[in-house]
């Protein structure tokens, strides 16, 4: 009998580069783990057949980063934005190439190239006029030092470059990763299986089937924000019915806290690397297999 084995891999990202940290996190206002992994994996048997799932949860450190930065020039002429911008940029390259940066690690992608308008007032009329141009370009950055992308992000200001956009984590090999978390999974479900049928003297028959779920989980959907405040209370107090006191209120500054929560721990049969505190990449595999039972006896 053929073994009919049905792989359902769920991949999120193929190119298993994820978005981290930079000036986007503040348009996260509450990234939500997109399944619930806290619910145990669960085992079933009746008289016909056995099913047995398996949840594995690896943390795995990234391989490489690629940092993007974003610039940006406004000039009255085109040709002032490109060679203003592409100075700039030149020269912060050539320190790179200092920091021991090879050329191929650094690509400049061309945005865009728009026009900037201004109004002229004069008296009560205001007059629409061109005033210029503005040019954006990014520069993509590849390294495998973490602590290597903190000294370009400093490098970069001595450049007036502020922006960062993005930063990418990947991993080379993700079926690699797959193939190693299956056969983890197919052993505990092995060991599942011989666990429940000495107990209940079951016997199995022909081959088993299988159903797999292979989710990757990015720092980018992990992040999470918070404020940690309490203020207090303005009230308006009227000295006469006649005659009102206005207060204006002024807002102070509150903190953001931005922190990373990755998929709750609770849940798995097997967690790989659970103390390793360096956030990178989250592999999560869900496997059920069903084994058919022997009903002659």
């Amino acid at each position: 009998m053929k073994n009919y084995v049905t792989l359902l891999m769920v991949f999120w990202g193929c190119s298993l580069q994820s978005q981290i940290s930079g000036n986007q996190v503040y348009g996260n206002n509450s990234y939500e783990t997109s399944k619930n992994y806290t619910k145990g994996s669960t085992t079933q048997i009746n008289e016909n057949q056995l099913n047995v799932s398996v949840k594995i949860l690896l943390n795995n450190k990234a391989d490489y980063f690629t940092l993007v930065l974003g610039t940006n020039e406004e000039a009255t002429t085109v040709q002032d934005c490109h060679a203003t911008l592409n100075k700039r940029i030149d020269s912060f390259t050539k320190d790179l190439a200092q920091m021991n940066i090879k050329k191929e690690a650094i690509y400049v992608d061309f945005i865009s190239q728009t026009k900037i308008y201004d109004y002229d007032i004069s008296g009560n009329n205001a007059t629409e006029f061109l005033k210029g141009f503005e040019v954006k370009k990014n520069i993509i950055i590849t390294s495998k030092n973490l602590t290597e992308i903190e000294n370009i992000i400093t490098k970069a200001s001595k450049y007036s470059i502020y922006d960062i956009i993005k930063v990418d984590y990947a991993n080379n090999d993700a079926m690699k990763i797959h193939l190693d978390l299956f056969e983890e999974a197919m052993k505990i479900a092995h060991e599942k299986k011989e666990q429940y049928i000495h107990a209940l003297k079951k016997k199995l028959v022909g081959t088993p089937n299988a159903q797999e779920e292979f989710s990757i989980f990015f720092p980018k959907t992990q992040y999470k924000k918070y404020q940690a405040y309490e203020s207090a209370d303005v009230e308006t107090y009227y000295r006469n019915r006649s005659q009102s006191q206005n207060f204006i209120q002024k807002i102070a500054r509150k903190n953001t806290t931005f922190y990373y929560d990755g998929v709750p721990l609770s849940g798995f049969d097997k967690i790989i690397d659970v103390a390793k505190s360096e956030i990178g990449i989250q592999y999560v595999l869900n496997l059920t297999v069903t084994y058919k039972i022997d009903t002659s006896l």
